[in-house]
């Protein structure tokens, strides 16, 4: 009995039962397809991590700004509001000379200065920090006696942590100066404007200083928006 060829591509397979008769299922199968060839342009470019995670960042690379301007904000208010707070209140003693004598406006400046030591002295120091019930070297550390350039006014100011405090040290060594002026020949005194803590100037000016921290947040997120877009290009430029 002849052979029957089967057709080009389809291998026959025909199983047989004990008997001799085929199987039901029997049938040609066909031929498994081969893989598609590899991509030539995904060959060359093979997926690297750091594209991956690159692509990470580009999808978010607005949060560098925000982050960086945050940290800023963040650091620099909470350096500003742990700065210690003092008030600074000033007395001033304005010199004229005497009726009967005649003293050139030089000369009572240089009287101005000899007062400003006697409102510095280690005495007229403690008569204040008595007087407003503070230490002696702290009042000294925020005591600033100043004569007004070409004028014969002597400026006491003292900055300590509570302005009731500071504006009582500030006149009492104020009224210290002007008891010693009394026995002076050539010129008089006369406290023209006493310390008043409802006036009392804050250090540091913490509104200012968050305007600046501000400022600072915004440069830093400018900077960092910067670097980022800079970085895209590269990347735009690499791939």
């Amino acid at each position: 009995m002849k052979q029957r060829t089967p057709p080009a591509g389809v291998h026959e397979n025909i199983s047989v039962t004990p008997g001799g008769a085929p199987r039901p299922d029997a049938g040609p199968r066909p031929q498994e397809a081969s893989p598609p060839p590899p991509d030539d342009a995904a060959a060359a470019r093979p997926d690297r991590p750091w594209r991956r995670r690159f692509a990470v960042w580009r999808r978010n690379r607005w949060l560098a700004p925000l982050l960086a301007g945050l940290v800023v904000l963040g650091a620099g208010l909470a350096v500003v509001e742990k700065l210690p707070t003092s008030y600074a209140t000033t007395s001033t003693i304005s010199f004229a000379p005497r009726a009967d004598t005649l003293v050139s406006a030089d000369v009572i400046e240089l009287i101005a200065n000899k007062y400003a030591v006697v409102a510095r002295a280690s005495a007229t120091v403690h008569v204040a920090a008595v007087a407003a019930d503070v230490k002696p070297e702290d009042l000294r550390a925020g005591l600033s006696v100043t004569v007004e350039p070409r004028t014969a006014n002597l400026d006491i100011t003292v900055s300590l942590d509570d302005a009731d405090q500071a504006a009582r040290a500030c006149n009492a060594i104020a009224s210290v100066v002007d008891r010693s002026v009394r026995d002076d020949r050539l010129v008089s005194g006369e406290i023209t404007d006493r310390a008043d803590p409802a006036a009392a100037e804050r250090h540091p000016p913490r509104g200012m200083l968050r305007l600046m921290v501000v400022a600072a947040a915004l440069l830093a997120a400018g900077w960092a928006g910067f670097v980022v877009r800079q970085m895209d290009r590269r990347s735009g430029r690499s791939s």
